[in-house]
């Protein structure tokens, strides 16, 4: 039986080749896509997902979240610029592009906001389903605030954010988990107890350009639009943030997608309790504790991942694109 899935999207490069890793999947049925605020504004991020299902032929229901973080950006000093971006040749290249260049969308997004539709269809859905949430975490935090009950309807939680050794967007602090960490703290809080997948994972399972070469050769539209996407983020990595493997990028969103198919894809995962931190230099790091006799685990954290294993998914699950 397929797994009944919900994505959770801020929709950049990354989380396009999640969502394409999550509809290619045999073993996945996407039932919603919910769409944050992140990587760019919450319109933008939207219409990307409009857009890239549209010209995968689909027409899945999206419902676009919230704008902002609950409760950070009141707090001016809290608002700094955190955004990934290289010159290459003269020109600006950024890890996301604001809007996809893909034909506008043939329908549009649900007039229910992301935080009620998940309040809605948890609190009606009688098997339990499973989410992927690549994004700030705003929308599920919203969600969990209101209706904390619904916890018991969600089958598993992966989320891709945070990291402990590895950091992206301030010197402590990962994207995700740094956009709106009370959202991260309140779903931890809530019982669920997720599955995290973090830099220290997602920079463990790198693509390099061969690799991408070796995606682009089923030549079908979702597989050079990935490798269009990688490639990009090959340019920015290489100027900005090196990686392990020369001319290479990380995918994390799509590790996470690749981990609810194929969970040994995560390496050294380990039972922890994590909390996360709201101010000052520490904003969005990763707190474990570490006592001898630690508070109990509230979530599995991915401290590694099996880099061969996640390109070879990815290679094999593009290859089951067909145009309708």
């Amino acid at each position: 039986m397929k797994k009944k899935l919900i994505l959770d999207v801020d929709t950049g490069s990354d989380d396009a080749i999640a969502i394409m890793t999550a509809l290619l999947s045999p073993e996945i049925e996407v039932v919603a896509i919910c769409t944050v605020w992140g990587n760019t504004k919450l319109e933008n991020t939207t219409e990307n997902t409009l857009r890239l299902l549209s010209r995968m032929g689909l027409k899945i229901p999206v419902y676009a979240g919230v704008p902002t973080a609950l409760s950070k950006y009141l707090s001016p000093e809290r608002d700094v610029p955190a955004f990934i971006e290289a010159e290459v040749d003269g020109e600006v290249v950024k890890m996301h592009d604001d809007l996809f260049d893909l034909p506008a969308p043939h329908y549009g997004k649900e007039d229910l906001p992301a935080p009620f539709f998940y309040m809605d269809y948890l609190s009606e859905v009688e098997e339990p389903v499973d989410i992927v949430a690549v994004g700030p975490l705003t929308n599920l935090g919203y969600a969990l605030s209101l209706k904390p009950d619904i916890a018991g309807k969600i089958n598993s939680l992966t989320i891709m954010g945070g990291g402990y050794n590895v950091a992206n967007v301030t010197g402590s602090a990962e994207a995700n988990f740094w956009h709106d960490p009370e959202a991260v703290q309140i779903i931890l809080d809530s019982g669920v107890h997720p599955t995290i997948v973090p830099l220290d994972a997602t920079h463990k399972a790198i693509i390099t350009k061969e690799e991408i070469d070796e995606l682009r050769a089923s030549d079908n539209f979702c597989s050079n639009f990935a490798a269009d996407l990688m490639e990009q983020r090959v340019l920015v990595h290489t100027e900005v943030q090196p990686l392990y493997l020369p001319d290479s990028a990380t995918v994390h969103d799509a590790l996470a997608v690749a981990a609810l198919v194929d969970r040994d894809v995560l390496q050294d995962v380990r039972e922890v309790n994590l909390n996360v931190c709201f101010t000052g230099v520490g904003e969005g790091h990763c707190v474990i504790d570490r006592r001898e006799a630690p508070a109990n685990s509230n979530c599995s954290f991915a401290f590694s991942a099996d880099r061969d294993r996640f390109v070879n998914f990815l290679i094999k699950t593009f290859k089951n694109f067909n145009e309708g």
